[in-house]
């Protein structure tokens, strides 16, 4: 197991080649396998300001890096946040910070197309904007009262992102409360009632996609 510093971290995540998309899946890859405490040391200090990355990496870049670390299709680090070495104030913390990656990049660089529609745009970010609630690798179970507070700080991420004025950004927010309402259903269903009766559809389309989340029927 290597402890690797903050940058090669960033690196080992970020610094491909774009014409190389899924890296996490060539033979020749080496993958890093670091402590749970490590990891989850550099992803909030990764969300603390996650706009840095835009500086740094290419759209494509980040959008690989950003679905290896949450996807446990492409690895998955992320999930080591649920280890049991991992304090309850840590896990909390990363809850209440991972909307920032829609604040600060996904609002920023993705084109205000709609994934439930079919929408492609040329641009890597938008469909992990859309599917990041889905194929994120945290585990919306758990009875505890810290597993409870970290659902709900999580329901409280997917709210504020609900509130950015963006189209893309609202629909991974509707996304993610249509899947994991069922970790806190008074409240993501408080979220979208509000959303509704404010008018903050940033397109039209996005009214019947939030009364279906609002019933977990979504795509």
């Amino acid at each position: 197991m290597t402890e690797l510093s903050y940058d090669d971290w960033l690196i080992h995540l970020f610094d491909h080649p774009d014409n190389q998309p899924e890296w996490y899946f060539s033979l020749d890859h080496k993958f890093i396998e670091v402590s749970p405490s490590c990891l989850v040391g550099h992803v909030l200090r990764l969300f603390e300001a996650p706009a840095l990355l835009i500086t740094r990496f290419s759209d494509q870049q980040i959008a690989s890096g950003l679905k290896y670390l949450i996807d446990n299709g492409c690895g998955g680090d992320l999930r080591l946040s649920g280890h049991s070495s991992v304090s309850d104030e840590a896990r909390l913390a990363l809850a209440e910070r991972i909307d920032r990656v829609y604040a600060q990049i996904f609002a920023a660089r993705c084109t205000p197309a709609l994934g439930h529609l079919s929408e492609v745009p040329d641009q890597p970010l938008n469909m992990l904007c859309y599917m990041w609630w889905d194929i994120i690798c945290l585990d919306p179970t758990g009875s505890t009262k810290a597993d409870r507070l970290f659902h709900e700080a999580l329901i409280e991420a997917m709210g504020r992102s609900l509130a950015l004025p963006h189209a893309a950004c609202q629909e991974g927010a509707l996304h993610g409360l249509g899947h994991w309402g069922d970790a806190a259903p008074t409240r993501a269903e408080a979220l979208i009632d509000a959303y509704l009766a404010e008018n903050r559809a940033a397109r039209p389309e996005l009214v019947a996609y939030a009364k279906a989340a609002r019933g977990g029927c979504i795509l």
